[in-house]
């Protein structure tokens, strides 16, 4: 190292360790800040991994509700076929039965005229 006018040798040393202690700070503070870094990446990937396992099980409830919804709406289709025809059935039946009454009201209403035709008269 060559002196420099005005500045003793000394200093030169001085200020090259200050120089080198500021540069270890900073490579102590790089190495600190890396290994908080990498500490938080093992906590995103652990929160990541979590936030998958989650997914791919609701994804699975998710099937399975959808199943089942299938399932039910199909029952239920099947069920609104059935209550159809009972009622078309029970119509029919109603038709039916309608009939039967005007036919056996036109009957009673006859019968009522010939038995009334062969009874004496008192």
């Amino acid at each position: 190292m060559t002196d420099k006018p005005g500045v003793p040798a000394g200093d030169d040393a001085g200020s090259i360790m200050a120089l080198l202690e500021r540069v270890a700070g900073l490579m102590d503070s790089v190495q600190t800040t890396q290994q908080r870094m990498e500490e938080r990446q093992l906590e995103l990937e652990s929160t990541v991994k979590t936030i998958q396992t989650d997914v791919v099980k609701l994804t699975s409830d998710h099937a399975n509700t959808s199943s089942t919804v299938d399932r039910l709406l199909e029952k239920t289709r099947k069920v609104s076929r059935h209550v159809k025809d009972v009622r078309v059935r029970v119509e029919n039946q109603n038709v039916r039965v309608k009939k039967v009454e005007a036919t056996q009201g036109d009957l009673l209403a006859k019968n009522n005229v010939f038995v009334d035709d062969y009874l004496p008269i008192k």
